[in-house]
């Protein structure tokens, strides 16, 4: 009796059928794959399309495009870098040309150092932002570059170190942000690879863009037309590079779903999926503003520590402190705008709880401010207190339509916690500290 086995890839598609008869002689047939579709696994991760989510065609589609468009802008820029450091000119000093090279890069290297560790840790929450963030620098630093054949030695030198920074930006952005988008595509721990098969693509789609680009340059030495095409092929990059952001479903609660998908539930009782949601968010705008169920008040909450909430005390508005189990809030108000901060107290590791309840604060603002600040509380719940066991119905709604709650997205800084009731484990207290001093004082207050 003859017997037929196949070997298979991840996606059920048969690669060899093994068929064996009954003298046991077995036979092998490789599945033939036509060399366009081969061609085109060779930059594709393994398993495709199941290896990765829905959205990864798309997006890495309009990022090939985007760099396309980009490597030719490139092209354009550094002719004209060239020009403005005095190649083909004969009056230049190669000395003032290299001096101007060296100050552009070393400041723009202080710029990557700066803006790493000032804005590292709010990239990866807002990933699709700074996507597009680094773009609109990398646009910038390639018009500034227009520039620097028309200028004198000192402006050309502002110009150079301009867009040398405005590189660095776009280098730290992108980077992080790429890093982000690969893990949330890769999902059978294939990151590695995913990686890999994109640095591929974008090998060949640069290579492409170039050669294009070494017959547009060639062809267009007008200054006007240059300019004209610059604009035209900016104006693509940009526009491929916001679609492909716009085509990415994070799973994961920032700030921005975080909020639209409680307020959703607040107005309709409806949890939102992360593709409904992907429809919906701002690309531009990371969306920490809050409003009432009304719409006539707004504002924004914001993670804060303790003393940022006992000590800040802006002038004209009304204050209202309130400690939960796992956080302390504070809420200013003055017409028709409010600011609320939250402080979460140690052991607290994911924060979309008191996010929840925030929204929830804002949402019953309306009814609220009827009656006074003071009447946003009763018997020490906020109004429209949703409990702990419905906000757990709430988060196991949110695992079932697909999002991530493990992940902690909705900090965008150092994640700092508040101690109550004891003292710095480890650490002697002076009482002299005027820091100290200035606390004890405000427990007093």
């Amino acid at each position: 009796m003859s017997k037929t086995i196949y070997d298979i890839d991840p996606a059920g598609a048969v690669l060899c059928t093994y068929t064996s008869s009954e003298n046991e002689t077995l036979r092998s047939e490789n599945t033939k794959v036509p060399l366009p579709k081969a061609l085109l696994y060779a930059f594709l991760p393994a398993g495709y399309p199941h290896s990765v989510t829905s959205d990864y065609l798309a997006y890495q589609t309009y990022d090939s495009l985007q760099a396309f468009a980009s490597s030719i802008t490139s092209l354009l820029a550094n002719r004209a870098v060239l020009e403005g450091l005095g190649v083909g000119d004969s009056s230049s000093s190669p000395t003032g040309a290299l001096i101007l090279k060296i100050t552009g890069d070393t400041i723009s290297r202080i710029a990557t150092i700066l803006f790493a560790h000032r804005m590292g840790s709010a990239i990866e929450p807002e990933c699709k932002f700074y996507r597009f963030l680094a773009d609109i620098f990398n646009d910038a630093a390639q018009f500034l570059d227009l520039l620097t054949p028309a200028l004198p030695y000192l402006p050309k030198l502002g110009v150079i170190v301009s867009a040398g920074v405005l590189r660095s930006l776009c280098g730290v952005a992108a980077n992080a942000s790429k890093a982000s988008l690969s893990a949330h595509f890769a999902v059978t721990g294939n990151l590695a690879e995913l990686n890999a098969k994109e640095a591929s693509q974008e090998t060949v789609v640069s290579l492409c863009g170039m050669l294009v680009g070494s017959v547009v340059v060639k062809m267009v030495e007008e200054k006007q037309t240059v300019w004209a095409l610059m604009v035209l092929l900016a104006g693509v990059h940009l526009l491929m590079n916001y679609w492909a952001v716009r085509s990415v479903r994070m799973r994961s609660l920032n700030r921005q779903r975080a909020t639209m998908v409680f307020r959703e539930w607040l107005d309709t009782g409806k949890v939102l999926t992360p593709d409904q949601v992907a429809l919906r968010e701002s690309i531009l705008w990371k969306g920490k503003g809050l409003t009432s169920k009304s719409g006539d008040y707004t504002g924004y909450c914001e993670f804060a520590t303790y003393g940022e909430i006992r000590g800040w005390r802006p002038r004209g508005y009304h204050r209202y402190e309130f400690e939960a189990d796992g956080y302390f809030l504070g809420v200013w108000h003055r017409g028709g705008n409010f600011i609320m901060r939250i402080a979460l107290k140690e052991g607290v590791k994911n924060p979309l709880g008191p996010w929840f309840d925030a929204v929830n604060h804002a949402y019953h603002f309306d009814s609220a401010l009827k009656d006074g600040l003071e009447s946003h509380y009763e018997n020490e719940m906020p109004r429209g207190y949703v409990s702990e066991d419905q906000k757990n119905t709430i988060f196991a709604a949110l695992r079932t339509t697909g999002w991530d709650l493990e992940v902690n997205a909705l900090e965008t800084r150092l994640p700092i916690r508040v101690r109550v009731g004891e003292t710095k484990k480890g650490l002697p207290i002076n009482e002299k500290d005027p820091a100290l001093h200035g606390l004890l004082e405000g427990k007093h207050d």
